[in-house]
């Protein structure tokens, strides 16, 4: 029986999974006593899986997913619904994101831009990395105010810090000049150092159109789409309609 100094002990030095693991030993009647190496090996398992599930928990919760829920498992093709499911398993292996590399999904209102990209989010997650979700109005508004606030680059530091950056409705609407000056700035220091998925509505070819500023829109498409894996999501209906018929 470990006494109760040690518990506490144990606990202080934030080892709190030991502690439960040794806990649950004691409150067990009848168990065979554990050899001092299998009380070791366990307790140090039990400490492992819980600092693992902790920091998963902490990750999604930083991630700041528009949908919480989302797996890849369960992207699945269907009648009516244009998915290259090779596509998503190759991502979901995270090579990507140790090549440094973006992600294009295009496809109209409906198609599953947004799922899919919180279940590779959510994937990278559980891969240990970090992950954020914003819109474009989200992303350019959160530099903007930064800028104003006189924290513009420790905002860019952060976002560049970020593993995965998903950015959702890239390009539903145009930005101004500066917002085109702060997203070429963050996606410069973002290039080939971290990973980016593009949600948009337009495909890359007409991104250009929306950017007043051509010089940076050159580079802004230039530096994603030499450095991505792009595919177009399209259904005859909204995903969203068929999810709701489902739950009906």
């Amino acid at each position: 029986m470990i006494d109760q100094q040690t518990m506490d002990r144990l606990k202080a030095m934030r080892l709190s999974g030991m502690a439960e693991f040794l806990e649950h030993c004691g409150a067990v009647p009848g168990q065979a006593p554990l050899s001092g190496p299998e009380l070791i090996k366990m307790a140090v398992d039990w400490e492992w899986e819980r600092r693992r599930s902790s920091k998963l928990r902490r990750l999604r919760s930083q991630a700041r997913l528009a949908q919480p829920d989302a797996d890849l498992a369960d992207v699945k093709a269907m009648p009516g619904r244009a998915l290259d499911t090779e596509f998503l398993a190759r991502l979901a292996t995270g090579g990507y994101m140790a090549n440094r590399q973006d992600v294009v999904l295009q496809g109209p209102t409906g198609s599953g831009k947004t799922y899919v990209a919180c279940a590779l989010a959510n994937k990278a997650c559980q891969q240990h990395h970090t992950a954020l979700c914003l819109t474009a109005s989200e992303l350019f508004d959160r530099i903007t105010v930064a800028d104003r606030l006189g924290d513009k680059k420790r905002c860019l530091d952060q976002l560049t810090r970020v593993q995965l950056l998903v950015v959702d409705d890239w390009f539903l609407t145009s930005p101004s000049r500066e917002q085109v000056q702060n997203v070429h700035t963050l996606i410069d220091r973002r290039h080939r150092a971290a990973s980016t998925i593009f949600c948009s509505q337009l495909a890359p070819g007409n991104w250009h159109d929306r950017m007043e500023e051509k010089i940076l829109a050159d580079a802004i498409v230039d530096r994603i789409t030499t450095n991505a894996h792009m595919t177009v999501l399209d259904c005859a209906e909204s995903m969203r309609k068929h999810f709701n018929q489902a739950a009906d």
